[in-house]
Formats: structure tokens, C-alpha cells, sequence
């Protein structure tokens, strides 16, 4: 069974975990940060989503504190937009997040929990790309 926490106000997005029956999926509704943060880490999770639609909760800042007080668990933001993710966001995020989901994929949400519970991530190839030459770039420089 795969423990998955939403951190979220949308209660569609639990619906569309809802019926998978090797996900368990509890969702809190983001209101204090500290709590959040308390609550999700009460429940142990495999997988914490978060959404990054919710303007009182700070999606990189969250993703940071998730890491260190569920270091077992690894993390997937839900878009609020049609855009993909960029390096500049994971770089944002520390690194921490091992997914984006945009609106179009909202039905893959399900095979993304599961692909990133395999210890694989759910990235753009453009951004994979990006994250290459960023590295390659780091690389050369201390040549």
C-alpha cells in the first residue's frame, strides 16, 4: 500500500486518487504552515503532494520542511497551470521534488504517484534536458 498525503483545498484532487486501491490517500486542507507541516508528517507518507494553488502555503518552503521532517517520503507538485516546470523551480524547490503535474496530466496522477514511489521522477524531458546541461555547465566550470 502506498501512504500519499495531499496537501490541498481542491477536493477533486483526492477524488482522482480516491478509487486506486493501493494508494491510501489522506488530504489536508493547508491552512498554518507548522501545522501542515505536523500533520503531514503524522501520517508517514510514501508520497506528499502538494498544490501549488493555494497562495498561503509556500510550495518551494513546504517542499524544503517536508524533506527534512519526512526524509523517506519523496514529493510531487500539482501545477496550477498548463505550463511545465522549469529548472528554475526544482532548483527552487532544493532539488526535493520529484514531480510535476499539470491540469493536462491530472489523469496520469495516479501512474505519477506510482512511478515516483518506484524511485523513478515524472519530469518534462525538456526539463531532464535542462537539469543536464546545468550540470554539465557546473562541470566544465570546475575544470
Amino acid at each position: 500500500m502506498i501512504e500519499v498525503v495531499i496537501v490541498s483545498a481542491d477536493p477533486s484532487n483526492l477524488s482522482i486518487l480516491g478509487s486506486e486501491p493501493d494508494l491510501r490517500v489522506c488530504a489536508i486542507e493547508p491552512n498554518d504552515f507548522e501545522q501542515t507541516v505536523t500533520q503531514v508528517a503524522a501520517y508517514e507518507p510514501n508520497i506528499i503532494i502538494i498544490d501549488d494553488s493555494n497562495e498561503a502555503i509556500n510550495v518551494d518552503i513546504l517542499s524544503h520542511v517536508c524533506a527534512l521532517r519526512c526524509p523517506d517520503a519523496q514529493l510531487l507538485v500539482l501545477l496550477d497551470s498548463d505550463s511545465s516546470p522549469d529548472f528554475n523551480m526544482l532548483k527552487s524547490a532544493g532539488f526535493k521534488v520529484r514531480g510535476y503535474i499539470n491540469h493536462d496530466q491530472r489523469p496520469f496522477l495516479a501512474k505519477a504517484v506510482r512511478v515516483i514511489n518506484a524511485g523513478e521522477s515524472w519530469l518534462p524531458r525538456k526539463l531532464v534536458a535542462e537539469m543536464l546541461d546545468y550540470f554539465l555547465e557546473l562541470e566544465s566550470n570546475l575544470l
